[in-house]
């Protein structure tokens, strides 16, 4: 056999390439060893927090939302637990016939729309493993019926919520007593929740949507807890591995409103829009010493229940679709002439830029002749007869509009306006409300808005009784007779008084802000308070003098046109009181005012005047009913 290695030569070995060798071992081990070091010791701790979050999930605890008192300590908004219907998109079937008949069934259980539950299913957009609220307040036997069906419905899950619930006086759930100043809260919004992420939002939070429920959101809300639960294998939550932090319950407040005495200016101005024929009516009391509103009527209004259990879309459309707004509180969004109430800026322009004097007299006519225009163009008094000679006090009493015709040619445009944003006219009056208008004055620069080089003589002397270019809030208008009555102060409305406790008690006081003091001559301030007070004695407010009040009931009457004529060549028109109870004449103590405005109440009488009278007669349960047939001035009881 021949041996195939014979006469081969054996090359010498390297002793080098034994040692590369080695060195090329020893730093590919060294690496994996320091990788591996690195993955166990050094990442260890990051790499489990990776898988341990990858099996967990942090959630939030909702905090209670903050309880609502009146000033009495009457419970207003509270919490309540509710049945609710909810459906987890995750667990729902996969076929949309199936998912169709699971809605409908709820909604015949429930007697819900199933239009409503398809919108409020089809309208989610965040994770299929979090539930979705269908139906709010449901009763305990559809509950039950739910419940019992589980294993033929599934996805669909009942449970208990907390839900607002808004009260009367009496405790009784009532959400239509308050609706204007309370508000209500809802489902947020995408621009909402886009907003206020960062705040730790979530996409199934219910927000304040209007009302004190809007406008103290931060305080009522609250601070959310936390929970580290389990995933489950699909990605829901399980059980619950340890609580990370306890919620800290919102701030209760309470608010300036009398309860009470909202349901006696609710009463009253239903019945005065009854008794007149009229839709829309403002009923507002205040205290004029600290601006504190302590009722705040807008009809007609919206039930603020039906929004806490989920408006249906029905009930959503009717209120958007009512020509009376109700959605909106006629009180501060919404802005009208204010008629011969506006004389009040009227007459302290004229005293503070000396166009009269308080003894003065001036020539009234049946109709004044404009300056500057065609002969035969004037512009009637409202007593076409004229009233003769007038001084100032005299002519506020029984509201000449040809004295104040003279008395805002005389102070002129700038003083004018001056004197109207003086008393909080043309601005917000920044009450804790949102949608709150801020009105117009005469000025130039509104002249120029319509095209025009200046205010003409015609529209500066109508704005003298709060026409043409004059648009007001109800509480605007208050506000200023406050300022008035108070002495000088423009305050600021309030409608919170402070922080509770879960009793109702205060525990934090908000105090009182002024806006201005109204830089006017004390004395001519008493001289228009003495004006107010012969509104009333002088029988211009009808019989309202009779009532046997507490103080010296002062105020002033208002009508105001407004629209397009009629086939007869008349105006439809606005009413308008606004009264205060001093403690006597000229006096500045008053601790309560009241105004009234109703729309378009085209009748004989002056029914906000009569709303008034029934308020005050009601509020300090008097035993007299002076009120007068809005129609024919008839009495409507015997007395």
């Amino acid at each position: 056999m021949v041996d195939l290695n014979e006469g081969r030569l054996e090359a010498p070995r390297s002793k080098a390439r034994y040692v590369a060798f080695g060195v090329a071992v020893a730093i590919v081990f060294g690496t994996l060893a320091g990788r591996l070091v690195q993955l166990q010791v050094a990442e260890g701790a990051s790499y489990a927090a990776r898988a341990d979050a990858a099996r967990t999930a942090e959630i939030a605890i909702v905090a209670p939302r903050g309880l609502v008192f009146d000033r009495e300590g009457r419970p207003l908004i509270i919490n309540v637990p509710a049945w609710v219907v909810q459906v987890r998109p995750a667990d729902l079937p996969a076929e949309a016939s199936r998912v169709s008949l699971e809605l409908r069934r709820v909604a015949e259980v429930t007697g819900a729309r199933y239009d409503t539950l398809r919108a409020r299913l089809d309208g989610y957009h965040g994770s299929p493993h979090d539930l979705v609220t269908l139906v709010r307040d449901v009763d305990q036997r559809a509950a039950l019926l739910l419940a019992e069906a589980a294993p033929t419905l599934p996805g669909v899950v009942v449970a208990v919520d907390p839900m607002r619930r808004y009260l009367g006086e009496d405790g009784r759930p009532d959400g239509l007593l308050l609706s204007g100043v309370l508000g209500y809260t809802g489902p947020i919004s995408a621009d909402e929740l886009r907003a206020r992420a960062e705040l730790g939002y979530l996409i199934d939070d219910e927000v304040g949507k209007a009302g004190i429920e809007a406008s103290f959101e931060d305080e009522l809300r609250g601070t959310y807890g936390g929970q580290l639960v389990e995933r489950n294998p699909d990605g829901s939550p399980g059980r619950v591995l340890r609580t990370l932090s306890q919620p800290v319950p919102g701030r209760n407040l309470v608010l300036t409103i009398d309860a009470r005495m909202q349901r006696v200016a609710t009463e009253s101005l239903r019945w005065g829009l009854e008794a007149a024929g009229v839709e829309q009516g403002v009923t507002i009391v205040m205290n004029p010493q600290t601006g504190e509103i302590l009722a705040m009527v807008s009809m007609p209004g919206y039930d603020s229940n039906k929004f806490a259990t989920g408006i249906s879309q029905a009930d959503f459309a009717a209120y958007l679709d009512d020509p009376t707004r109700p959605l909106r509180n006629h009180a501060i969004a919404d802005i009208y002439p204010p008629g011969s109430t506006f004389k009040l800026v009227t007459a302290l322009a004229a005293l503070e830029e000396g166009v009269t004097t308080p003894t003065q007299r001036w020539p009234t006519y049946g109709c004044f002749q404009i300056p500057g225009a065609p002969a035969g163009q004037c512009l009637y008094d409202w007593n076409h007869r004229g009233f003769g000679p007038l001084d100032i006090r005299n002519a506020f009493a029984i509201s000449s509009d040809t004295f104040f015709y003279q008395m805002a040619l005389g102070s002129g445009v700038d003083a004018m306006e001056h004197w109207a944003h003086e008393l909080g006219f043309g601005e917000r009056s920044g009450i804790d409300l949102p949608g709150e208008a801020a009105g117009t004055v005469i000025s130039r620069a509104w002249a120029r808005a319509l095209g025009h080089e200046d205010v003409y003589s015609g529209e500066l002397a109508q704005a003298g009784i709060g026409q043409n270019a004059i648009a007001v809030t109800p509480l605007q208008l208050l506000n200023a007779y406050a300022a008035v009555a108070n002495g000088g102060h423009l305050m600021r409305p309030m409608l919170v008084r402070g922080e509770a406790d879960a009793d109702g008690d205060l525990i934090r006081t908000y105090p009182p802000e002024v806006i201005r003091e109204i830089a006017a001559d004390p004395s001519h301030l008493e001289l228009i308070r003495i004006g107010a007070r012969l509104v009333i004695t002088s029988g211009h407010a009808y019989n309202i003098r009779r009532l046997d009040l507490p103080g010296a009931l002062s105020g002033k009457t208002g009508t105001a046109q407004f629209g397009t004529p009629n086939a007869q060549g008349g105006l439809p028109f606005h009413s308008w009181f606004v009264a205060y109870l001093p403690s006597e004449e000229g006096a500045t103590d008053a601790e309560l005012a009241v105004i009234t405005f109703t729309y378009s109440a085209v009748v004989k009488g002056n029914v906000s005047l009569e709303v008034v009278k029934y308020f005050l007669q009601q509020w300090y349960e008097l035993d007299q009913d002076l009120r007068l047939n809005p129609y024919n001035f008839s009495l409507l009881t015997a007395n």
